[in-house]
């Protein structure tokens, strides 16, 4: 999703052509069009450059005014900001990005529509908004189109989300004359509340955590919206986020202020790493920005106190060091989680008891490298380890280049049904257990390493997506291009560093003198950027030999040897370990009708949901 300054930059590389479109009766002079003011008239009172750094930003001489090619169309068009965005991409075919076009949900998910409560009288609620500091709290209520109703034990203000369409989406209630929490009805969409509010020009927004935080920003001068679910991370965040990721764009500054205390700082750095550096960090003196009129000094102004209060905060936010220059004490949590976080508490593990009993499990932050001869599991392990993700609620995306959407699905399919012909009903089943934790990337033979990165970055931002599975490298790099790998591989390693993401990149070896022998990390066919730069590397190994003695003896008639119906189907060994102490091998039984890795011989394959017929 392209946001409003990389269109404002690539509007003002036409910024010629939109001038002389818009403003006919101006003229290019030194390098700039000339003209008498944002009206149009001729005269030579405002310019817009043509060229360099500045090119399509504008500055009227005589009042001081200044822009872009934006407010430009804004006001020639008489187009509000969204509006004068999306002319001018249609106008000169810009396009939103190929992101959200080359992966998918598994299945989108609907919503319930909303049924606003039935108003009652405003006196509880004009207290309540007297005792929070507001004044001519009538208007107020009224411009944000809150009210009041009767909750289940006492008074209930409800908010009314509408989208920057004016659709109600969400609505929340919460008591105001008992005690009580916050409510919602059963599947809303969960949005921001006050799209309703925010100006049409608004190119900078506040996000905060509560609805009177939201009110109160606003009413001082601050156009802001409020997060639905208060504080805290995960998925009080990830929902609203995958909803408003495409009307945030409109903003080229975010200025976060959710609360000053432990949950409001973990919805902070939640928010600002899915949003990127547009999102600068309001610190505040009071625990929200309400407290600034409940809690101005005596003999002040509420008002004037507070404006003055965020006015600096704004300040300090946006004029700051570099994103690059760090003390050390910033790190202080990041030390605290790395002496306090145990291998229960860090990443996801992998679902089979076995290998769980080991020190092996999948961190954020963490790249982990499977290899194997062709034919021997890879994906199909990996098909099986995304639905172990899945179940422990990470979200995935899968960029399977050589297989077809619904080879990759309907193999999965088995594997969560342990059946080998699930029917559709238990497919649907399935279908709606996977939907909201599975992606698919979905693009050519061979994508270009940019648009996939691309891809991965939108899926983490807008979406949450935390596990990313690339099959294989073979179709991002070719073989034996081996500085275009390392350049890949170093992509991949400054993603996971940047975001708390695991990355799982299937890769290939070199041919040895037969299939029977297990590879191992010197056999990875390309770079040895590939084994050095990964945290984990795993190999993935069918026992060829076994299978085929197996064959044999049923052919013959005869008993197989003992030897080798005692050994197991298929090994995962664990070459490298870089955050943790076991390397080793483990095996495991292949069902093959149903695609399952199982840790037990003879033991029944493992059902992902329940389902019986009679269900």
């Amino acid at each position: 999703m392209i946001d409003i300054r990389d269109l404002s930059k690539r509007l003002g590389e036409n910024a010629s052509g939109i001038c002389q479109e818009l403003y006919p009766d101006g003229r290019v002079e030194s390098g700039c069009y000339k003209i008498g003011s944002i009206d149009g008239e001729k005269g030579r009172s405002m310019s817009v450059y043509l060229h360099g750094e500045q090119s399509g930003r504008y500055i009227d001489f005589a009042t001081g005014d200044t822009g872009d090619m934006l407010d430009l169309i804004q006001h020639a068009l008489g187009l509000s900001l969204v509006d004068a965005m999306d002319w001018g991409k249609k106008r000169f075919n810009i396009r939103d990005g190929a992101p959200a076009k080359k992966f998918s949900a598994v299945k989108n998910k609907t919503y319930n529509i909303p049924k606003l409560p039935e108003q009652k009288n405003s006196e509880v609620l004009h207290g309540y908004m007297d005792s929070r500091g507001f004044k001519d709290v009538g208007e107020v209520c009224f411009r944000h189109r809150i009210y009041e109703t009767d909750g289940k034990g006492g008074k209930d203000v409800v908010f009314p989300f509408y989208d920057p369409k004016g659709e109600l989406v969400f609505i929340k209630t919460k008591p105001m004359n008992y005690d009580g929490n916050p409510s919602t009805q059963k599947n809303l969409k969960p949005i921001l509340f006050g799209w309703h509010v925010i100006p049409d020009d608004a190119r900078e927004g506040w996000l905060v955590e509560g609805e009177m935080d939201a009110i109160c920003c606003t009413e001082l001068g601050f156009p802001a919206l409020s997060v639905p679910m208060g504080g805290g991370k995960g998925a009080k965040q990830t929902k609203w986020i995958e909803n408003e990721y495409e009307n945030l764009a409109r903003f080229e500054r975010i200025l976060v202020a959710t609360d000053m205390d432990e949950q409001g700082e973990l919805a902070a750095a939640e928010i600002m790493n899915r949003l990127g550096d547009r999102c600068h960090r309001i610190n505040l003196p009071t625990k929200d920005i309400n407290d600034l009129l409940m809690k101005a000094p005596q003999g002040q102004n509420p008002y004037e106190y507070a404006r003055f209060v965020l006015s600096g905060a704004y300040e300090e936010a946006v004029w700051k060091d570099p994103e690059t220059l760090k003390s050390v004490t910033a790190f202080e949590s990041d030390i605290d989680d790395f002496f306090s976080v145990t291998g229960e508490d860090s990443g996801f593990r992998s679902g089979w008891g076995k290998l769980d009993e080991e020190d092996i499990r999948f961190r954020p932050h963490e790249m982990i490298g499977f290899c194997g001869i062709n034919g021997h599991g890879k994906s199909l392990f990996l098909g099986q380890m995304c639905l172990n993700a899945i179940q422990q609620d990470q979200k995935v995306l899968i960029a399977s280049m050589e297989m077809p959407p619904k080879s990759t699905l309907g193999r999965m399919m088995r594997q969560a049904a342990g059946s080998g012909t699930p029917p559709k009903p238990y497919r649907q089943k399935i279908l709606e257990w996977l939907a909201p934790n599975l992606w698919l990337f979905v693009d050519k033979l061979t994508p270009k390493p940019k648009d996939l990165m691309e891809c991965f970055e939108y899926a983490y931002r807008r979406y949450g997506i935390n596990v990313f599975v690339i099959d294989s490298l073979t179709n991002m790099v070719r073989q034996d291009d081996y500085e275009n790998q390392q350049k890949f591989v170093e992509m991949l390693v400054n993603f996971k560093l940047s975001f708390p993401v695991t990355i799982f990149l299937v890769t290939h070896v070199r041919k040895g003198e037969s299939e029977y022998s297990a590879p191992n990390k010197y056999d990875v066919k390309g770079s040895g950027s590939i084994t050095d730069l990964a945290d984990t590397f795993i190999s993935i190994f069918k026992n060829k030999r076994k299978i085929e003695m197996l064959e044999q003896a049923e052919m013959l008639g005869e008993e197989p040897p003992e030897k080798y119906v005692k050994q197991w189907d298929s090994y995962f060994e664990v070459l490298k370990n870089r955050n943790g102490m076991y390397e080793g091998k483990v095996g495991f039984e292949f069902d093959t009708a149903c695609m399952q890795y199982k840790e037990r011989k003879g033991s029944k394959p493992k059902f992902y949901i329940n389902y019986s017929k009679e269900a």
